[in-house]
């Protein structure tokens, strides 16, 4: 979950930099289709009948989840501060919390709830609604947060019974789809450079989300998601070099609120935790 932390933050440093001339649709619908490509000759090299699915009604809910998610997620990035759109989108691992009570049945401890309490404290310090510093772009942001939530939720289910390979490829399918017809009317030809940053921002983000796959995989949800609080720090560090972004007073106190209400759950939790082990799925190359 670190590493995917740390390559989904390079991927939206370039987001946020191919974002002031392309629209953010074009960034989507290039970031997935690059990974649809990818994962076609995979699936061509091991057999197309590895694309099957063990659970197809949750797979299209996910699916039509990423779609929404994954605009959300781009459209905030090009016009918010990296670390401040990453600390909002920090709180899916709150909604998370509940989700999992809720649909994973895992229990809702007191540590957890404190947790979860204490975090949406600290967006409310990021978000500031009501203020003259909110913006409908963290409303956005939060919206992808919530959308997050449901995702990794969704991941967790799928995991048992299907491969990482199979719940990458299913959105990727409905992204492009979705995108490909107002990617025509909003269009901006890349220059080369730009075009260089598209791949490479695409090859970071499926390298990244099959990290986070593997992660859930191989851990409890409401344990796992808070690893992903390192992606903090390198958003602020790839902000300040490459943008001049420096967060205000409240949003650093909102994001350290949050972080350090995951890191008490993660010490207390820890102690006590039995890991799950998931039996490798048939088709998982991985």
């Amino acid at each position: 979950m670190i590493i995917a932390g740390l390559l989904f933050s390079f991927m939206v440093a370039l987001i946020k930099l191919l974002g002031t001339r392309l629209p953010s649709v074009e960034i989507v619908f290039f970031r997935s289709t690059f990974q649809l490509a990818v994962l076609t000759i995979v699936f061509w090299r091991i057999g197309f009948s590895s694309l099957k699915s063990n659970r197809p009604f949750l797979q299209g809910l996910r699916a039509l989840i990423a779609v929404a998610l994954i605009n959300c997620n781009f459209y905030a990035f090009t016009k918010l501060p990296l670390a401040e759109v990453t600390a909002i989108g920090f709180s899916r691992n709150l909604f998370l919390v509940i989700l999992a009570v809720l649909i994973l049945k895992e229990n809702m401890t007191k540590h957890r709830l404190l947790s979860t309490i204490v975090g949406f404290l600290g967006i409310l310090l990021i978000v500031r609604p009501g203020s003259a510093v909110f913006q409908a772009s963290s409303a956005v942001a939060l919206v992808g947060a919530c959308l997050g939530a449901i995702m990794m939720t969704l991941i967790r289910k799928l995991t048992a019974t299907d491969s990482n390979l199979v719940m990458m490829i299913y959105p990727s399918m409905a992204i492009v789809a979705a995108t490909s017809i107002p990617v025509v009317h909003l269009w901006v030809p890349p220059t080369m450079a730009e075009l260089g940053f598209l791949v490479l921002m695409a090859s970071f983000g499926t390298a990244g989300q099959w990290c986070m796959i593997q992660a859930f995989r191989n851990g409890e949800a409401t344990v796992v998601s808070p690893a992903g609080y390192f992606r903090l720090v390198f958003a602020t560090i790839l902000g300040f070099y490459i943008f001049s972004e420096v967060p205000d007073l409240l949003t650093a106190i909102g994001a350290l609120t949050i972080v350090g209400s995951n890191i008490y759950l993660i010490l207390l939790e820890g102690k006590k935790r039995t890991e799950e082990v998931v039996p490798r799925v048939p088709g998982d190359v991985t």
